[in-house]
Parts: C-alpha cells; structure tokens; sequence
C-alpha cells in the first residue's frame, strides 16, 4: 500500500501508528467516514506532537541597530545608538536587538589581536541597557572585509577576537547571544564557513556551554549558503540565514550597490509571493533536517522602493518566517531599509506595521 503524501512530514513512529490503524479499518471495512475521522484524528496528533519536538528559537521578534557600530567609527554612517531608541524598540513589541560591531576596525594586527577598550566600554554601554530593559540582544561581528578576502591570513585574528569577547562577557545572562560572522562570502566557502564555525563554537564551548551561538553561513548568509552548510551538532546553536530576494526589487536604489538597481520595480504578484513561499519551504526543511533553530537575521527593503510594495513585501516575508517558526531579525532601526525617522522622530507607519500588525 502507498503511503498518503501527507505522513511524509511527520515522525517514523507516526506514521507508523497511522499505518496500522489504516490496516485496522481496513479490515474491519468500516465507512469511508469512519476512515476519514480516524486518519484525521492520528494525523493531527502527530502533527501536534512534532510540532512539540521542533527546536524553537528564543529569538522571535528582532531589529537590527544597523549603521552604528558596524561603521568604522559610530556616527561616521549617519546613525549613533540613542538608548532612547532601545525604549521605543521595547515599547513597539520587539523581543530582541542585533547589535553589529566592526570589531575587525578596532583590534589589533599581530600578537594578541587586542580589542581596543573604548570600542568595549561602548559596547558594553548598549548591550547593558538593552538587556536591562528585558530586550535580548544579537552581538555580532560584521564587515570583516579582508577575512573574506584572504581568510588564510585572519581566521586565527577572527578566532582571537572571539576569545576576547567569549572572556568579556562570560559572566552575561544567556539573553546575551553570541552570532560568530556576518554573511561570509568570496573566498569563505561553505566549507571553510564551517569549519571556522565549529572551532569558534568549540572555543567558546569551553567557559559557556549553555550560551546561544548564531551561525551564519556562506554566499552572503543566503539560502543558498544555508543549504550548502554543515553546521555542528549542538542544541543551544542557532542556524542563520538572511532573505532580500529578488535582489533587483529589495535593493532598488541602493546606491552603495554598483550598478544601483533602478527605482520603479514593483512586487506583489502571485508568482512573486509563490516564489518567496518556495525559499521558505526549503529554508525549513533544513531547520527541521538539522532539528537546531533557523533565523531570518535580516530582511528589508531599501528606503527607495515604492512604500506600498516595500510594506507587501516585509509583510509578506514576516508572516513567513512566523508562519514556519522562524525567529526574525529585521533591517534595519534607523539606518538604510529603516523603519524609524529620526529627523521626523516617528516609526515609518506602513512598515512598523508590516512587521508588527496583525
């Protein structure tokens, strides 16, 4: 006897389970609609009962403070973190903040890597007040440019400045999360993506067993680089992917994007929405292959696009990512692909409720 397509999602024991009681009525050649009640009924309590097994992320609503620290120097991107903003970032219903810090800008080059202290104290600044507002916060390590470039020559600096950080904040809550490197791409394959990953989880495993790790992977963080990957078996790592398809619609007028992608490109068909739909599908396939947690770490669209598609667009991928148990992490506060204006003081409506309506 086939198998129903529709026990093909659910665990070995359920299916069995289903399949024996199929045989049953079967041969007892009860109703069709005794059949159809009792195929529902095992059904849905399996379903319920993987649903129970699936790993949830402790991440579920999530802002990027992007444009501050990830600039060479706070400020120099037209963004400085206000901890007023954190208090709005509270009040708005978001969980969680991602902090990316070009850590790479501020340590040293030879011997011990050293992290410069006022890059730490500033660090340390935002990272206690938001977590003193019940907000978790996403450290990251973002554009570090030349370990993409010739990895050979700084894995071991990239390493070092984890062993910084890992020491720093040992004593931090676990609402702290670690995220080891932002969109790995260019000469950081996936395998070396991993690679490097499972040293630097193996490392911090050493004083911190139990605290959150983010893992992103290769091709800029993409699906492509998600599906690529082998992330190591470990139940408090946390799988990351970021989502800005199509490219030609999300990144509109970027112009730090070479060619900048004209303005005008609209977003909304059914095609479009099918096309999203299908990435998720796989994205979660391999959340549930690995069984560990899977973040959409970013998503957006730039200030440029028509506002109508901009808000279809992130509403569309939010209840996505809900929709498949992802945590997510929108780009950005108040950078480019904002949602807040700080000239005008005031959430960008159309997107705010994008992301947070009903």
């Amino acid at each position: 006897m086939q198998k129903p397509l529709l026990i093909d999602r659910i665990s070995t024991s359920c299916q069995m389970h289903f399949m024996n009681n199929v045989q049953h009525v079967m041969k007892r050649s009860v109703s069709a609609l005794a059949f159809l009640v009792l195929a529902s009924s095992v059904l849905a309590a399996c379903s319920e009962t993987a649903s129970l097994r699936r790993p949830s992320s402790p991440v579920q609503r999530c802002i990027n403070m992007g444009g501050a620290l990830e600039a060479p120097n706070e400020g120099e991107w037209g963004y400085t973190i206000r901890m007023e903003d954190i208090d709005r970032i509270k009040a708005a219903g978001f969980d969680t903040i991602r902090l990316p810090v070009q850590w790479s800008a501020h340590a040293g080059t030879w011997g011990g890597y050293q992290i410069e202290d006022h890059l730490l104290d500033r660090t340390d600044e935002v990272i206690n007040y938001a977590l003193s507002q019940d907000l978790k916060v996403i450290l990251d390590v973002h554009h570090y440019y030349d370990l993409n470039m010739e990895p050979a020559k700084h894995e071991r600096r990239l390493e070092s400045i984890w062993k910084q950080l890992a020491s720093h904040y040992e004593s931090y809550p676990d609402t702290l999360i670690f995220e080891v490197l932002n969109e790995p791409n260019t000469n950081m394959t996936a395998k070396r993506t991993d690679a490097l990953n499972k040293r630097i989880v193996r490392q911090i495993r050493q004083s911190q067993p139990h605290r959150w790790i983010i893992l992103a992977t290769a091709e800029w963080g993409s699906l492509t680089g998600l599906l690529e990957s082998a992330p190591p078996a470990d139940s408090r790592v946390i799988l990351s992917w970021h989502y800005y398809d199509p490219f030609s619609f999300t990144h509109q007028g970027a112009d730090f994007f070479k060619p900048t992608p004209p303005v005008g490109t609209h977003w909304g068909t059914k095609a479009d929405m099918d096309r999203a739909k299908a990435d998720f599908d796989r994205a979660a396939a391999f959340r549930d292959l690995h069984h560990q947690p899977l973040l959409l770490g970013e998503f957006g669209v730039y200030d440029a696009a028509p506002m109508e598609d901009r808000a279809r667009w992130t509403r569309a991928v939010r209840e996505l990512a809900e929709s498949n148990e992802f945590g997510w992490c929108h780009w950005s506060f108040s950078s480019n692909f904002r949602v807040y204006d700080p000239e005008k003081e005031a959430w960008i409506e159309p997107i705010r409720a994008a992301l947070l309506g009903d």
